[in-house]
């Protein structure tokens, strides 16, 4: 295993010292609803110093993303079926509590309304992204519970196995600095299983991903990994141990 992934999944900082460095201010700051504060001297200079220093501020670019932008919502809009979708369709019923991370302008989302999933909700740090949304899927925006903010402090909000399944598509928790338990969080709040379209080397914090799901209670059921591996990102599905995946 390569330095940095050993690193940022062996030697990360744990949930309670990443609460007690980033607050409601440092997010309300990062997500653009407090401009006028700074990041302190102190905080700049430690993060610096010290790889595993709590830090947010990776997610500033997309709570800034806007038309004009690197991360414009608009090219994230689409009206054809995601294989992740497809694999969670084939996983779960439209009776089940699915929570998105990263829901952008809410394509992947209007697929599941379209086939009768209603127990959604989702969160995505562009407010830009999260208007297009509500314009482009007022109904799907309306039954949902969609929250602006970043996947730390929203996943901190939730208590233990509130959802029965967390999904997520390209590039969203790959860009989660290490110092965050992202993946620990995910097991935590999924009651059943997690899909993920993972670019596990080619974005963000490289980690070992089957490792953590695995330490958290998750087993790996599906990747399309080896039969494509010249693909940048993956599909991963890890169900929780000892449940039985439900192929509909």
């Amino acid at each position: 295993m390569e330095w940095k992934v050993f690193r940022n999944t062996r030697l990360m900082a744990g949930k309670t010292f990443f609460r007690r460095i980033v607050g409601d201010t440092d997010f309300n700051r990062v997500l653009g609803f407090d401009p006028q504060r700074k990041r302190s001297s102190t905080q700049r200079l430690f993060a610096k110093a010290f790889w595993f220093w709590p830090r947010i501020e990776d997610a500033r670019g997309w709570a800034a993303a806007s038309t004009g932008t690197r991360w414009n919502p608009e090219q994230y809009l689409h009206t054809h079926r995601t294989l992740l979708i497809d694999k969670v369709l084939d996983y779960t019923r439209p009776t089940d509590f699915l929570m998105e991370l990263g829901c952008n302008c809410g394509s992947d989302m209007a697929q599941l309304y379209g086939e009768g999933y209603r127990n959604l909700c989702g969160v995505d740090a562009s407010g830009a992204a999260l208007d297009l949304f509500s314009y482009e899927y007022p109904q799907v925006f309306h039954v949902a519970d969609i929250r602006q903010d970043l996947f730390q402090r929203y996943l901190m909000n939730f208590a233990t196995n509130a959802v029965d399944y967390v999904y997520s598509n390209g590039a969203t928790i790959e860009l989660v600095h290490p110092s965050f338990p992202i993946v620990s969080e995910i097991c935590r709040v999924a009651r059943s299983g997690v899909f993920l379209d993972l670019s596990e080397h080619h974005q963000g914090y490289p980690r070992d991903y089957v490792a953590q799901f695995r330490k958290g209670g998750f087993d790996l059921t599906y990747s399309n990994k080896a039969e494509f591996p010249e693909k940048k990102s993956h599909i991963f599905v890890f169900t929780r141990k000892g449940l039985e995946a439900r192929e509909l």
